[in-house]
């Protein structure tokens, strides 16, 4: 029924384009409208008064077949518009077929809750509410479809506050998709009987077209920017409740994955988040959309209203968003946190790693709960600083590993060690590349695919002039060149089981910035040998490593016993007992072990 809709639609007499894409689009709209419009006669008086007020692109409206059951038509609506964003559109041999893809999430970061993940976010968001909840003004930001505004309904009844009351008084939705938005109001008017055009101005005036964002003002770069005076003026911190499961896009201007329209407009919009000065704690690094929508949500919520979101996981982990992290840890009380892999089935055509975190405006996180690897636990603020300092990392780890966290947190990190110097390879493979030659001369490349954990594979043939000398400063030639050093790759994919490879290069070896190194003096670096292959620090890498990144200063961060304890000399048949015997230097127990390899 879903395909058959909108291929019917598209298949009829259309003028075909070479925007096929565009086309479906234009039908979608119309068949969603059709649907829409097909309940309305069903339920209105003044059909076309209520169509026409409260509806988007409302002149782009299908004949619908009659036989559908109209009890089905919000959930149909939502349906086509998820097999729609997960679609793309083909023209060949005068027909128009439809094959799964991802464009469209890419371009809008559209992902769509499951309707019990919902529910469970909005009744641990609503449950802290307190006894202002039948007057709670409570927004689903970024609705989509209305998954959140649904659930907001239902958990209201089971208080008793009627369904329309809440429609009327209560629940605020906001999005920029009109389609998306039509289905969500469309779900409004299904909590009423008959519906007239002054049911329809309350529906449309709470459940808005709007790009929550951007702000209303002299630097506005869409025509659709946020008022204060929309959702009943509530949007400068006037809610006593959101919950949302924000897009996630990273706003990368790319005129090989966007059209050249979407492509300006997204770099108008990465200059409007850094310069407009409405935005703090998440234009740091490569801006996101999740990022930036928690702090919109932040800035609208009162303070001491409740939060609750779904978003990636990288929020308590990766380095760009520490700012943000911070900001909700020291300035708010963050309470609960539960952390799903990218194997959870929670969304359609979707691999992420996500987590669901509460929080209330204002004040300082205490306590967290914390549920993560099918176990239940709390974490302490106090902990996360003395574990991660002033990164505030909350990993998605077990109860035992955050035991073993405890522990590492005892011992000097690598940065701290005087006689070491840890840093990219020398040879930037871009910017050098003059200097590389298929010649030999006595000084080989090495770049990061040459690494393996039995030692650098000659599989290049590449070496490099010694003109590239000249080109390095005294602090290298005097540190590092004509050293044998410990290498590491700079790229290794993040699902592998192992992440950390260290491997001895030669004294005339030239490193690749494809590469990290380690130079130090031999009795130092055969030390650290022993404990950078160990698993025990592969996984402290893992924990908050995000990305197929291996940073340096990733790597500093790493925790390093005593070296005086360490036997230079010491040799391993297996990595079990070189896991036993780096684990008994950082004071681990058997099972502590265990569960790291």
């Amino acid at each position: 029924m879903e395909n058959s809709l909108i291929l019917n639609k598209i298949q009829s007499p259309i003028s075909i384009t070479n925007d096929v894409q565009l086309v479906a689009k234009e039908a979608h709209i119309s068949v969603i409208n059709g649907l829409i419009k097909y309940y309305l006669n069903q339920h209105a008086d003044q059909i076309q008064d209520v169509f026409l007020s409260c509806f988007e692109n409302a002149d782009c409206v299908a004949d619908i077949p009659q036989n559908i059951n109209v009890g089905n038509v919000s959930a149909l609506c939502e349906q086509l518009h998820i097999l729609y964003l997960n679609s793309k559109f083909a023209y060949s041999n005068g027909k128009i077929s439809r094959g799964k893809s991802k464009q469209n999430l890419i371009e809008t970061g559209s992902v769509y809750t499951r309707e019990d993940i919902s529910y469970n976010i909005v009744e641990a968001t609503l449950g802290n509410v307190g006894y202002i909840l039948p007057e709670a003004k409570i927004l689903d930001f970024a609705c989509g479809t209305g998954r959140f505004y649904d659930a907001i309904i239902k958990y209201l009844s089971c208080k008793g506050i009627d369904a329309q009351s809440a429609v009327t008084n209560n629940v605020y939705a906001i999005d920029i998709d009109p389609v998306a938005i039509n289905i969500t109001r469309l779900k409004a008017f299904e909590h009423y009987g008959e519906v007239n055009s002054e049911i329809a101005d309350i529906i449309k005036n709470n459940i808005i077209l709007r790009n929550a964002l951007v702000k209303e003002g002299l630097y506005s770069v869409v025509d659709n920017a946020i008022r204060y005076s929309d959702l009943d003026g509530f949007v400068r911190q006037g809610f006593d409740a959101i919950v949302s499961n924000p897009p996630y896009l990273v706003l990368k201007p790319s005129k090989d994955k966007f059209s050249e329209e979407s492509a300006i407009l997204t770099k108008n919009l990465v200059n409007y988040f850094r310069t407009s000065g409405n935005y703090e704690y998440s234009v740091e690094g490569m801006l996101n959309y999740y990022q930036i929508s928690i702090e919109a949500m932040l800035q609208m919520l009162k303070i001491g209203g409740e939060l609750g979101v779904i978003c990636p996981s990288t929020l308590f982990a990766d380095v760009s968003a520490t700012k943000l992290r911070k900001h909700l840890l020291l300035n708010n009380s963050v309470r609960y946190i539960r952390y799903y892999t990218e194997k959870d089935p929670l969304f359609v055509n979707v691999t992420q790693a996500t987590c669901i975190f509460h929080l209330t405006k204002g004040g300082k996180t205490d306590c967290i709960e914390v549920h993560s690897e099918g176990a239940k636990f709390e974490v302490t603020l106090n902990s996360i600083q003395q574990m991660f300092g002033a990164q505030l990392e909350v990993p998605s780890i077990s109860g035992k590993g955050w035991s073993i966290l405890h522990k590492l947190s005892k011992f000097a990190k690598l940065s701290s060690l005087k006689n070491i110097r840890n840093k990219r390879g020398e040879l930037d493979l871009t910017l050098y590349k003059g200097y590389i030659t298929n010649i030999k001369t006595k000084y080989r490349l090495v770049r990061g695919n040459m690494l393996s954990v039995n030692g650098i594979k000659d599989i290049n043939g590449e070496y490099v002039s010694e003109d590239f000398i000249a080109s390095k400063s005294a602090d290298y030639i005097n540190f590092d060149f004509g050293r044998q050093r410990l290498v590491c790759q700079q790229i290794s994919n993040a699902a592998s089981k192992r992440r950390l490879k260290f491997v001895y290069c030669e004294p005339n070896d030239i490193l690749g910035n494809s590469c990290n190194y380690i130079s130090s003096d031999t009795t130092t670096l055969a030390k650290l040998n022993i404990l950078l292959n160990s698993s025990l620090l592969d996984w402290r890498f893992r924990v908050t490593s995000s990305n197929n990144h291996i940073n340096n200063y990733e790597l500093n961060e790493l925790p390093i016993v005593d070296l005086s304890k360490v036997d230079e000399n010491f040799k391993w048949n297996s990595i079990d007992e070189l896991d036993n015997y780096v684990g008994k230097l950082y004071g681990l127990t058997k099972d502590e072990i265990k569960y790291l390899a």
